[in-house]
């Protein structure tokens, strides 16, 4: 199966080379845009094993090519990322590094990682700072970890991250804040029209509204309702990330786009958490029976 795994992988690697060398160049393909295009599918495939590894998916080769399949039509900025040059080799590579540094702190929160605290403490405010989108709603959903783990917080390895972390989100919303970007109302009119607007730009958003929808369907039932609540246990973060990205809109102090931005990115593993407790339920149960 590990033998399998691999190939499934060296296949999607392929299939997005062909696709990036074909779709986006209209002209003779120089030696630049290969490496482009090499560069480009690697880090797709990457961010396709950093992302079965943080929902539990890459065991089974079908659960990894729907994978790939569901982040190629439903990651935020897709469209970017086709078009292949250097600006979307950069976005790419960043957002690499989200389910990186959230697998991270799922991996070390039990261990003693003393002798690089400081490296973890960088690479929280590196994370924080480099993503608008994301930074308010993942720091949100650490202070609320950190806050029911209290008792034993500077007792696990993670909390250099979370502090990182938090002073990474302070310096952005203060970047934001002397730049412009920061779009926050001044009064409760304002705060009504722009989570109207954001409502407005989500509703065309497809991952949000499979997400809501999924979400709606399970929550009607009985065994729903268990596996919805079995599944904020088990990817508590995430959960949480979910929900304090909807709490940014009306605010929104990295600005609304950001915001959108970051509610559709959680809304993404939040449906493919949900999509793999359906399949584990209804197709892989019945099949061992």
């Amino acid at each position: 199966m590990k033998k399998k795994i691999i190939a499934t992988y060296l296949g999607i690697l392929g299939v997005m080379m062909f696709l990036l060398a074909v779709l986006p160049f209209q002209h003779a393909i120089t030696p630049t845009d290969r490496l482009l295009v090499f560069v480009s599918a690697m880090l797709f495939t990457l961010l396709v094993w950093l992302s079965t590894k943080l929902i539990g998916t890459g065991q089974k080769v079908e659960s990894v090519v729907f994978t790939a399949l569901f982040i190629l039509f439903f990651y935020p900025d897709i469209t970017n990322f086709l078009s292949c040059d250097l600006e979307a080799v950069i976005s790419l590579s960043s957002q690499c590094i989200v389910p990186f540094f959230i697998g991270q702190y799922n991996r070390v929160s039990q261990r003693n990682f003393q002798r690089i605290y400081v490296l973890m403490l960088l690479m929280g405010i590196f994370c924080s700072y480099t993503h608008d989108g994301i930074t308010i709603p993942l720091c949100a959903g650490f202070l609320w970890l950190s806050f029911l783990n209290r008792d034993r917080f500077f007792r696990t390895a993670c909390w250099p991250m979370v502090i990182g972390f938090v002073i990474g989100t302070g310096l952005s919303i203060w970047k934001a804040h002397r730049t412009g970007v920061s779009s926050v109302p001044s009064n409760l009119a304002g705060t009504i029209s722009q989570t109207s607007t954001a409502l407005q730009i989500l509703w065309n958003a497809k991952v949000f509204l499979l997400s809501v929808g999924l979400t709606a369907w399970l929550s009607v039932s009985r065994w729903g309702r268990q596996m919805l609540l079995a599944n904020f246990r088990e990817h508590t973060l995430l959960a949480c990330c979910a929900m304090f990205s909807y709490c940014t809109l009306p605010f929104a102090p990295l600005g609304l786009e950001n915001a959108v931005a970051g509610v559709c990115f959680f809304c993404m593993f939040w449906v493919l958490i949900l999509v793999k407790s359906l399949t584990d339920k209804f197709y892989y149960r019945r099949k061992q029976l």
